[in-house]
């Protein structure tokens, strides 16, 4: 017996031993692997309503049910696992062959054959087949499949997949089995379209339907876990889901072309096997695979008219019914109608499969079918040698491109000119160089990563060295690229000033990223001059062929300038970054004050300074101002464009709905960050921080380890400390949501490491300095937190809503620890006031609650004190804060002091409790059997964590708070 002719349940293959399965055979169901074509997660809905059908079955009334979805959606892999869980049922599938013309009962006998039906009736399909007369071919299969039934002591499943392509008398047989009394559970998998006839469709219209879209963000999340297990961290997985567009048979299809390798290399993204395609589109008559094909080739989406050029016919929308059925494809209803292929990944699929002919054939015809401009990326890829003619086209285009703002396409399209201007001279390279420098402005640091080996081979000369300089920016070594910028602005100093001006603003920008204020600012003034005096419009320059350059040093004749354009801008916003790093967040805005507030006035050449703007903003405190700068920074910013910033405007406005209170809108600004192709080498590390910090004030501690794992390992690569910083940051503000605050402090004590980058923390860490200094004050370094008030902007603290917090809760938290708790309740209560409607940060406010709630109960205020605690409980519960809604609870229970012994060690608490008792250091040494300097150690950092000054005042607090 063939193994194809009978599907059975058992996770080693679609086409297993073709065996049933009963209750004394129920191997067949063993989950010992988890193979990407076996992993199985999520369709608990759908397991729900299967299960529903086995129980009505069990009971004695039969059951019909229709799984129906789009090719490779899960129908098998669905019924499998419910097949498994079946130990009482007698299980009999199959799987309908594809046929043009299907034989009566064909895909019937095929079931029954592993059974001692006799072979008389199991064959008449057979007979029928071979020209044999049957008298009653519908008699012969209804009996067959009856006597089956009867001879079944346990209730039975018959499962019948691909049934799309079934014979209308097995299925109308299936119906009729299903009658009243009947311990029998059908399934059906099926496509969407069928073949059924008339008959069969009315026959199964009252069937329930089980429906199968994509997977949910969760599932699919769950699939690549069990899949990949420890090797699959946060960002590999998303990305895996994200490519596959959560359909689960293109994301096993991916796990296993993928196998164990990392996204880092340059096998990423996997592509899915041909075999795989072929098996996807099994079933589709000719013009279908032609029509995907042509989509295929036109990037996966064109109106009906373009598509019907391409492939040669004047109306091709019935073409794309039977594809639309089965979500191949979706169409719009618009003005011009659109058709496009649903998936990413089947499009880039059935572009890598397609033969080299065919798909240079439907390039020539897709360049005949759309406009200029798209015609071009159609020859280029057509093009199988050296076009000159082609070459000085898309120099033209690139020139348009750049003047529309659209980088990325202009860059690319400067990398295959360079492919085909077949120039021995300067010319190719200086083409390469240009599509780099463009990709670096326009923020594309993985796109620029590729081109790092040809950059390398070229031959030495000032643009080689800046084209290195921005590929080492762009794997994350600003160290290195800085030296190799530095070369290159030296080299072009006197020869070529424009291009002098643009490397500089590349310098002031790897000095900005350092946290380097002051060569920011030199850096950024020295660009400055020589933009102004040439035109600042988008500039595209081609010359004439110069002579190659066999020698290091200038080209002085280059035959190609590429000029990014809003470079004087983008230098005016960097200087004005660079005295925000020096000197505080308010000297940097002054520097701004020329960028309209009008957003209708905002050029796309002043995105740059609107986001440095809504930076500076968010570190001053004006937080609404801030968001609506990034805000628009982000909307004004089109796909392909300039940003030069990479994700930063994502990643401030995300911080900002942080401190406002708005998480879920912070939750979607990290995760448009991290999928934007667009972005720095070292945003990612930053995101992933900032996630961590969400999702630890969101209480769930596994989750925040999870993204700092992944923030750590995405900073490893890096070649300077500021990653480190935000992962630091991120340690920091776990810990104070654990409310461990020498966690908070042993993080910081790293950040004291980042001594070269201590001018950009002190600006971003201004967000986060009010839990930063609490945790400073509790744990007993009041210094640390008045030093940390000191710095660049201090003197703004009046107007600065985060300093002006963090000062009234540093002066709260030293007159509560001195027990001065009136003045520690006023000062608490001017921070409340403080966070005023506008200006408030929600987070920060329930945790002052908390402070006067506190205080107010060590002074005998019952009532009051519960007012604050309900207060804080509230805010806590709006957001989402578990971790601090928890800490509420328990300041609420505990007594006054609690918080203090907890940042006392065992040793530390049991020396204070004798002071409290009026004991001497001698008598403290005698009791604990400890040398007298042992005590006076242990006094001394008493002393340091509670800042008080003297054993009075000590004794007073243990004998006020139970210490």
């Amino acid at each position: 017996m063939a193994e194809d002719d009978c599907l059975m349940q058992r996770v080693k293959g679609r086409h297993g031993d073709a065996r049933m399965r009963s209750p004394m055979n129920p191997n067949l169901s063993d989950h010992d692997e988890c193979s990407p074509a076996d992993a199985f997660a999520g369709r608990r809905n759908e397991l729900r309503e299967l299960r529903a059908a086995a129980d009505c079955a069990r009971a004695g009334t039969a059951s019909i049910v229709l799984v129906q979805g789009a090719p490779g959606i899960g129908k098998t892999t669905l019924v499998r696992r419910f097949l498994g869980e079946l130990t009482d049922f007698t299980v009999l599938a199959g799987v309908a062959p594809p046929s043009a013309a299907p034989v009566a009962f064909e895909s019937l006998a095929r079931m029954l054959r592993p059974t001692r039906v006799p072979a008389q009736a199991r064959n008449a399909h057979l007979q029928q087949r071979q020209g044999t007369a049957v008298t009653d071919h519908s008699t012969a299969g209804s009996h067959a499949l009856r006597r089956f039934l009867d001879s079944s002591a346990a209730p039975v499943v018959l499962f019948l997949d691909d049934a799309q392509w079934a014979d209308g008398a097995t299925l109308r047989a299936l119906v009729a089995a299903a009658r009243p009394g009947s311990r029998l559970c059908v399934l059906l998998g099926a496509r969407r379209t069928q073949i059924w006839d008339e008959e069969t469709r009315r026959a199964l219209r009252m069937v329930p339907r089980v429906s199968l879209t994509e997977l949910d963000d969760a599932d699919a999340t769950a699939l690549v876990g069990l899949v990949l297990g420890k090797a699959a961290d946060r960002a590999m997985t998303r990305q895996f889901v994200l490519r596959s567009g959560r359909h689960p048979h293109y994301l096993k299809s991916l796990l296993t072309s993928h196998g164990m390798t990392d996204p880092a290399q340059e096998s990423w993204p996997p592509r899915m096997p041909a075999a795989v395609v072929q098996r996807q589109l099994r079933g589709l008559t000719p013009a279908d695979s032609e029509a995907l094909e042509a989509l295929a080739v036109l990037g996966g989406t064109a109106s009906l008219p373009t598509l019907g050029r391409v492939l040669g016919v004047s109306e091709c929308a019935s073409l794309l019914d039977g594809l639309a059925r089965e979500d191949f494809v979706v169409r719009t209803s618009s003005a011009v109608p659109t058709v496009a292929i649903r998936h990413a990944v089947l499009r880039d699929a059935l572009y890598d499969n397609l033969p080299s002919t065919r798909r240079r054939a439907l390039h020539l015809a897709a360049a005949q079918a759309v406009d200029w401009s798209q015609g071009l990326a159609h020859k280029v890829a057509a093009a199988e040698r050296a076009d000159p003619a082609l070459t000085a086209d898309l120099m033209g285009f690139v020139a348009h491109e750049l003047g529309e703002g659209r980088l990325v396409p202009a860059a690319r399209t400067l990398v295959s000119a360079a492919r085909l201007s077949g120039a021995e001279d300067h010319l190719a390279d200086h083409l390469l160089y240009g599509a780099i420098r463009i990709l670096f402005w326009a923020g594309a640091d993985a796109e620029i990563a590729q081109h790092a080996t040809a950059v390398a081979t070229r031959r030495p000369c000032p643009w080689r060295d800046e084209a290195l300089g921005l590929t080492e920016f762009a794997s994350g070594r600003l160290t290195s690229a800085g030296r190799l910028l530095e070369r290159a602005h030296e080299s072009l100093n006197a020869v070529h000033p424009r291009q002098h001006g643009v490397v500089l603003t590349e310098l002031a920008m790897v000095h900005a990223i350092l946290g380097q204020g002051e060569a920011t600012q030199q850096r950024a003034a020295q660009a400055l001059h020589p933009v102004r005096s040439a035109d600042a419009e988008a500039e595209y320059i081609p010359r004439a062929p110069a002579r190659s350059c066999a020698r290091p040093g200038p080209c002085g004749d280059a035959p190609a300038v590429v000029i990014p354009p809003g470079t004087d801008r983008a230098a005016r916003a960097l200087s004005a970054y660079g005295a925000a790093l020096r000197q505080g967040p308010r000297s940097g805005l002054a520097l701004l004050t020329a960028l309209p507030e009008d957003a209708d006035k905002i050029t796309e050449e002043d995105l740059p300074a609107l986001t440095v703007r809504g930076i500076l903003r968010v570190a001053d405190g004006q937080l609404a101002t801030g968001a609506a700068d990034l805000t628009m920074a982000l909307v004004r910013g089109r796909p392909g464009g300039a940003r030069l910033f990479g994700a930063g405007a994502a990643l401030h406005l995300a911080t900002c709905h942080l401190l406002t209170g708005d998480w879920d809108r912070a939750a979607r600004e990290i995760d448009a960050g991290l999928d934007d192709e667009q972005g720095r080498a070292f945003d990612a590390a930053a995101l992933w921080s900032l996630r961590c910090v969400l999702e630890a004030f969101r209480g769930d501690g596994r989750a925040a380890a999870a993204c700092l794992a992944q923030a750590e390992k995405l900073a490893q690569g890096l070649d300077f400390a500021g990653p480190q910083y935000h992962t630091a940051m991120a340690r920091a503000l776990s810990a104070r949501s654990r409310g461990d605050h020498r966690g908070v402090v042993a993080a910081l004590q790293v950040l004291a490491h980042y001594v070269q980058h201590s001018e950009r923390v002190r600006l971003v860490a201004t967000s986060w300095l009010p839990l930063l200094a609490e945790s400073l004050i509790v744990c007993g370094f009041a210094d640390q937190a008045r030093a940390a008030m000191s710095g660049p902007g201090a003197a703004d603290g009046t107007s600065n809503i985060l300093l002006a917090v963090t000062d009234a809760w540093l002066h709260g938290r030293l007159a509560e620890a001195a027990g001065e708790n009136a003045e520690a309740l006023r000062r608490y209560s001017q921070a409340v006031d403080t966070l005023e409607p506008g200006r408030d940060v929600p987070l920060l406010r329930g945790l002052l609650e908390i402070s006067c709630g506190r205080v107010s109960a060590a002074m005998g205020q019952t009532e009051i004190s519960a007012r604050h605690f309900d207060t804080a409980e509230a805010l806590f519960t709006r957001l989402g804060a578990q971790a601090f809604l928890a800490e509420c609870r328990t300041h609420r229970q505990a007594p006054f002091g609690a918080q203090e012994r907890d940042v006392l060690t065992e040793r530390e608490r049991e020396v204070a409790r004798l002071v409290g008792l009026g004991h001497t250091n001698r008598e403290i040494a005698d009791d604990l059997r400890l040398s007298v300097k042992t005590i006076e150690y242990h006094l001394r950092s008493v002393f340091a964590k509670l800042a008080v000054h003297n054993r009075r005042e000590l004794r007073r607090r243990v004998q006020a708070g139970g210490i």
